[in-house]
């Protein structure tokens, strides 16, 4: 989910069922995901941090709402309405059951997101991490000589969730890697790479990363990166 930054005392808009749930941060933005979207449930906040734990949240229950305080939307739907007014007793009871409906959330933020990137002809690898909501590179290391992309992503992992524990911080870590994430939480990278001259560093950074899990209780959560929903992993090196 890509959050665009807003002109100073804007309003932010919580989309979370439309056509592309997110968080807007003008009302002509949001319109453009609500309008013409059965069920769609939106609402302004005033400020961006506001907007992030109401998106996490997800939508508040039906009634009771405190109605959006946008100027721009005046004259068109209430942004926290579960769609356009109903011109029949009908369209609202299908408005209210379309409500009901999960909403599709995107990623957390803040939060972390980690990729490795290698060559398999090479096996040149390498690995960093990100703030997943501005794109800020936060660490990269590498290149590395015969590796392969599943151990950098444990690398990436391990070296994110140590970063934020020595930062106090507590914000979830991404990854697409399934198999990494299962080495990290089995705190051991079951690797069926052979050690060899050109790759004992990698394999001396993987020791390490695993006595760390094994010595350190993680404050962050490791989670999946889903690509299929939300495009690619802010952290991806761009060489598909």
């Amino acid at each position: 989910m890509a959050i665009i930054r807003a002109p100073k005392k804007s309003k932010w808009y919580v989309v979370w069922i439309g056509h592309a749930p997110g968080i807007y941060p003008s009302w002509d933005k949001c319109r453009s995901q609500v309008e013409g979207f059965p069920g769609a449930k939106f609402r302004a906040y005033d400020t961006l941090s506001e907007a992030r734990d109401a998106f996490a949240a997800g939508p508040p229950r039906i009634g009771g709402h405190k109605q959006a305080e946008a100027k721009e939307a005046q004259s068109a739907t209430p942004s926290t309405t579960d769609a356009a007014p109903a011109k029949s007793a009908r369209a609202k009871k299908s408005t209210t059951v379309a409500a009901k409906k999960p909403a599709k959330r995107g990623p957390i933020t803040p939060s972390v997101s980690v990729d490795a990137a290698c060559n398999m002809t090479t096996r040149v690898m390498e690995y960093r991490g990100v703030d997943t909501e501005t794109g800020e590179e936060l660490f990269r290391l590498g290149p590395f000589n015969d590796s392969t992309n599943n151990m950098g992503e444990f690398l990436a992992i391990v070296h994110a969730l140590s970063l934020l524990s020595k930062q106090g911080k507590s914000v979830p870590v991404y990854s697409d890697s399934t198999t990494a994430i299962t080495w990290v939480r089995n705190k051991l990278a079951k690797t069926t790479v052979a050690p060899s001259k050109g790759n004992k560093k990698v394999f001396q950074l993987i020791a390490r990363a695993e006595e760390w899990l094994k010595t350190n209780t993680a404050p962050s959560r490791v989670l999946k990166w889903e690509t299929d929903k939300w495009g690619e992993n802010p952290a991806d090196f761009g060489r598909k």
